[in-house]
């Protein structure tokens, strides 16, 4: 009995202890969670920490059941002083080796993250300035003995990629004693933080985030060992406006060279793949690749390329490229390139090509296109160009036809010239030119070459070809050297008199100087119409020049300066020649002018013919003619012994006889028209029909009738002078002289030439036998006078009352000279 009570003492007694113990333990825990656990374990677990070679610093250390102890305001440090703060990690779940705790000895053997976030310093040397959030951190890093350490289950997210970590390594040897020190770490630090800046501008799928698997092995004392392979998989990655479908990457990183041994993107249009290494040490890499996705958006992106404007690319796109880089500690990258591209479908400022090719290379500075070649199916262009921003250096060989062009020089001069032109069937084109171009200042740019066109029209005018050499700015336009085949089949004046087919014309120069808004014309010479030539460049001018009908091209040349403005500055000289015949009209006759050759002057709207010599009506004439640009015609001509008959014709009027025509004229007249004009001249006469004059009064018909000839009992006047006046197309004359052997005429009268009627009074003096039989018919001494008017080439006479002549007639009718000649012109 009483040993039962022992006993039951004794489990009372153990109870209570136990429960004492319980609520003792509790009280503890409570304790230690409430006031931390002691310095000596955190320092020993901080020891711990070090020896595996992590410098770190605990802010807290408690116990948790179920976890065991956690470490909170954990900051790691990458220097022994613990001065160069590297991360920082919120909470911490460190477990012990129980087996030596129970010796007294603590020894880490476990240390757990869940959910954390940790802060990873980019910078060293101030953490402060830059730092990288990694969330929800997990994972765990055993720690089973010796130098062994392990990384399971690492997880992450950085800038909204999901990273994966595993490591197997060797730490450091008790102590410390076999750190190395790395000169590369911050390097590393570094590069992650750049490549978490730049995951950070890029947008991910939300649903499918992207996944970094890393896995790390090798020796910390001998971090040269240190192996890192990671992969990437990520999907619809979105960055300035150019969407990835997929991007795919494996490499790793040993020592201090990181090396991406396979790359893959996809987007809507294809697919890139390459490779890419970088050396932290040297901070400079290499790459290689071949892409079909969208390169221009491709370049922008990766290389930092400027955008393309006024470029639309619509089909496929291939790009192969080669290069190297570098990532300067102060200065942005500097990326060199080689490599080949082909765009098909693309657009340049509006002009659509079938494809545009080209090798390239860019050292960061300069953008370098060799063996470019641009082709549509009317044309190809060639050559290479250079790209030193904001100037570009071009050379082409091109037969892409004038309308590309146009686009490329909207409110240029040269804009004005490639709007003129307009493709005929069979046009084809043919340049070859070296220059550059500014792509901010468009008013800076420059080009030489020669080009050739043919089957083209310019200014309306057909031209078979043209070739010539020039040098284009935006301040002048030069072609030199050339040489233009006019196109005449559907010319007027070749279809009205069966002229040649072509005309041939060499150009020393034409230059349009954009500041004074003149053309400068030198060294213009072959056979060909002057106007068609003159209309490529003043239209106004070559209307002038219309009015002078050459039958075949003339031999011309051409000099001077032509005002494009209506400023009236233009001057300019064209010398022609032709051994064929030209057609001109004047008072309001067409005239067939032979062999004509001059010199034309154009002065602002004024046209002056100087030195203009031809025949007409069998006889030579010199003229000299003036249009003031406003209507007005004004001129002299000189003629010697025109054929009157051949005039007569022309003119619808017939001269009894024929005869010859001698004389001058000055005159003016307006808009062409007869009726307006103003002059003076002087006429002579030679061997004309003008008078059959009665020798025996009515007794003349009846000798003619009874000796059998028509002509008998009449005296001819052959030969006449008159000086004259016109005004307001009425010609008036007061000195008109001829005389027989026995007889002399003087006369005065009018012609009103648009209708060619004339109404004149014409006074006879018979002297000697003549007086004395004609007496009984006049009561004036030999003196008689005829009147005559109507059509000028039949008017009616009638012998009417003799009256007084005008001043100056009654000395030339009364004393005649012995001998009346008419002078050459």
């Amino acid at each position: 009995m009483r040993r039962l009570r022992i006993f039951r003492n004794l489990h009372t007694a153990l109870l209570l202890v136990v429960v004492c113990g319980v609520v003792a333990g509790g009280l503890g825990l409570w304790w230690a969670n409430r006031t931390g656990m002691p310095d000596e374990w955190r320092a020993a677990i901080e020891q711990q920490m070090g020896r595996q070679g992590a410098r770190v610093k605990i802010g807290a250390l408690s116990y948790e059941p179920w976890r065991g102890v956690v470490a909170r305001e954990v900051r790691v440090f990458a220097d022994d002083a613990c001065e160069r703060e590297i991360a920082r990690v919120e909470r911490v779940v460190v477990q012990l080796d129980k087996t030596k705790l129970a010796r007294g000895i603590l020894r880490v053997s476990k240390v757990a993250l869940e959910k954390a976030r940790v802060r990873l310093m980019v910078n060293p040397e101030d953490p402060e300035s830059d730092s990288l959030e990694v969330s929800d951190v997990s994972g765990m890093v055993l720690m089973p003995g010796g130098r062994r350490l392990e990384v399971r289950d690492g997880r992450g997210t950085v800038a909204g990629v999901e990273v994966e970590f595993r490591a197997r390594m060797l730490g450091f040897s008790g102590g410390g004693s076999g750190k190395r020190k790395d000169p590369e770490r911050g390097r590393r630090q570094e590069l992650i933080g750049v490549v978490a800046r730049e995951m950070a501008r890029w947008r991910f799928d939300e649903t499918v985030p992207p996944v970094l698997r890393v896995f790390v092995e090798g020796d910390l004392t001998d971090r040269s060992s240190l192996v890192a392979r990671m992969t990437l998989q990520a999907r619809g990655v979105e960055r300035n406006g150019h969407a990835l479908d997929e991007v795919s990457a494996s490499g790793e990183l040993n020592g201090h060279l990181l090396t991406v041994t396979a790359l893959r993107a996809t987007d809507a249009r294809g697919v890139l793949e390459g490779r890419v290494d970088y050396d932290l040490h040297g901070r400079d890499g290499r790459f290689d690749g071949v892409s079909s996705v969208d390169m221009p958006k491709l370049l922008k992106v990766w290389f930092g390329m400027p955008d393309l404007k006024m470029v639309v690319f619509g089909g496929g796109q291939r790009l192969e490229a080669a290069g190297d880089y570098q990532l300067p500690e102060d200065g942005p990258p500097v990326v060199r390139l080689t490599g080949r591209a082909r765009c098909e479908s693309v657009m340049l400022r509006g002009v659509p090509f079938d494809s545009v090719e080209s090798d390239f290379s860019w050292d960061g500075a300069s953008f370098y296109l060799r063996d470019l070649v641009l082709r549509r199916q009317d044309g190809v262009a060639s050559g290479k160009a250079m790209v030193e921003w904001p100037q570009v250096r071009v050379a082409l060989h091109t037969t892409l036809p004038v309308a590309v062009y146009r686009p490329f020089f909207v409110g240029q001069p040269l804009e004005l010239v490639l709007k003129d032109f307009a493709d005929r069937d069979g046009a084809k084109v043919d340049v070859h030119l070296e220059g550059s171009f500014d792509l901010k200042d468009r008013y800076a740019w420059a080009y030489a070459g020669s080009g050739r066109v043919e089957k083209t029209r310019y200014k309306g005018v057909p031209v078979e070809s043209a070739e010539a050499s020039f040098s284009l700015s935006h301040h002048e336009l030069d072609f030199y050297r050339g040489t233009v085949v006019f196109d005449y089949r559907d010319y007027g004046l070749r279809k009205a008199y069966q002229g040649p087919r072509t005309g041939t014309a060499k150009v020393g120069r034409i230059r349009f100087v954009a500041a004074q808004k003149m053309v400068d014309v030198e060294g213009v010479e072959g056979e060909f119409w002057a106007a068609p030539m003159v209309r490529l460049f003043a239209p106004p001018v070559a209307d002038a020049l219309e009015i002078y009908k050459f039958h075949r091209p003339p031999q011309l040349s051409a000099s001077g300066r032509v005002d494009v403005t209506p400023g009236g500055r233009t001057a300019l000289d064209v010398r022609f020649s032709t051994p064929s015949p030209a057609a001109y009209r004047f008072l309001d006759e067409e005239l067939t002018l032979l062999a004509p050759r001059g010199r034309v002057r154009v002065a602002g709207p004024r046209v002056t013919v100087k030195d203009l010599m031809f025949d007409v009506f069998g006889g030579p004439v010199v003229a000299q003619l003036v249009h003031d640009g406003k209507g007005l015609l004004e001129g002299e001509m000189s003629w010697n012994r025109l054929e009157i008959p051949l005039i007569g014709e022309a003119y619808d009027f017939e001269m009894k006889g024929g005869g010859l025509l001698t004389g001058r004229v000055e005159f003016a007249m307006r808009d062409d028209q007869v009726a307006t004009m103003n002059g003076k001249g002087h006429l002579g006469l030679e061997k004309a029909e003008l008078f059959s004059v009665p020798i025996f009064g009515p007794l003349s018909p009846l000798i003619s009738g009874v000796l059998g000839n028509r002509r008998a009992g009449f005296e001819q006047a052959k030969d006449g002078f008159l000086s004259f006046e016109i005004q307001d197309g009425i010609l008036s004359s007061k000195d008109f002289q001829t005389a027989t052997p026995s007889l002399v005429f003087t006369g005065d009268g009018v012609v009103e030439l648009e209708k060619r009627d004339i109404e004149m009074t014409i006074r006879m003096n018979a002297r000697g036998l003549f007086g004395v039989i004609t007496l009984p018919l006049r009561p004036f001494y030999g003196l008689f006078q005829f009147r005559g008017k109507g059509p000028l080439g039949n008017p009616e006479w009638e012998n009417v009352m003799f009256t007084s002549p005008p001043p100056g007639q009654s000395d030339a009718l009364l004393n005649p000279p012995k001998a009346v000649r008419v002078a050459e012109p």
